[in-house]
């Protein structure tokens, strides 16, 4: 009698569990027990949370997926400004050249100090006054053949002037004392910094020109680069050096600032 009590509990269990279609809640555990001293059995139903598919708040009202996202505009900008350059970099060299490597060596270092002496003399501060190359080497003519010339030394002496008007007579004065090497003189600005400074901001004014055309709203940066930083020195060349030293003119030289901007609308 008994056992016929268990099994049939344990088949009302089983047809339990079979009742539970798909409109049932969500069966995560269950048991089916059978006591030995009573003709029950009984089964436990633990139910999942349902899962809320519903994106709308609870009265109805917009989620927050539906507010405006931000948006951006990107554009490039630039700033030009021209500054009158207080500096010049000259280089000048000399070029020895002598059958016998000693005399080489000693004539070109003996017109290279006439030319530093003579430098310092005109109040050119030591730390203005630079080696650039010194090589020494033997020379040959591979026209016809190879035919020694002798050995050349060569010094390269690199000048910053702060006195931008006394150039050319300066020049002068090099090629005099046995400068033969003349590379062209470039100009700078000592703090050219500034100037650029003054460029960037004017880059800035520039881009968010260009942005306020494209919409009305409030433009708030929320992101800028630097694309390029480009200067323009004024450049003389040898030849305008040597046929024309004492006019030397300095001209004028443009700072640029480029940059791109990102704008929060």
């Amino acid at each position: 009698m008994k056992k016929t009590t268990k099994l049939l509990c344990f088949s009302l269990a089983t047809l339990s569990l079979c009742a539970l279609g798909a409109g049932s809640p969500k069966l995560i555990s269950t048991s089916a027990m059978v006591s030995e001293d009573a003709d029950y059995s009984y089964e436990e139903i633990i139910e999942s949370p349902k899962e809320n598919t519903n994106t709308e708040g609870s009265f109805g009202a917009s989620s927050t997926t539906d507010a405006r996202k931000p948006q951006f505009i990107v554009v490039f900008g630039g700033g030009k400004v021209s500054a009158a350059p207080d500096i010049a970099y000259v280089t000048v060299g000399v070029e020895s050249l002598n059958s016998d490597l000693q005399l080489a060596v000693k004539e070109n270092n003996d017109t290279i100090m006439s030319l530093i002496n003579y430098l310092k003399e005109k109040g050119i501060a030591e730390e203005d006054i630079k080696t650039k190359r010194y090589s020494v080497y033997q020379k040959h003519d591979y026209t016809f053949s190879d035919k020694f010339l002798g050995y050349q030394a060569s010094s390269t002496l690199e000048i910053k002037f702060r006195d931008l008007d006394s150039i050319g007579s300066h020049i002068t004065e090099l090629t005099a004392l046995g400068a033969n090497q003349l590379g062209g003189i470039t100009f700078d600005c000592e703090d050219v910094s500034s100037y650029y400074q003054e460029a960037l901001k004017l880059a800035i004014e520039d881009a968010r020109a260009k942005a306020s055309t494209f919409t009305d709203r409030e433009l708030e940066i929320a992101k800028i680069t630097e694309e390029c930083v480009y200067t323009c020195m004024p450049y003389r060349a040898t030849d305008t050096l040597i046929s024309n030293a004492e006019t030397v003119m300095k001209g004028s030289m443009e700072i640029e600032a480029k940059i791109k901007v990102v704008f929060k609308i």
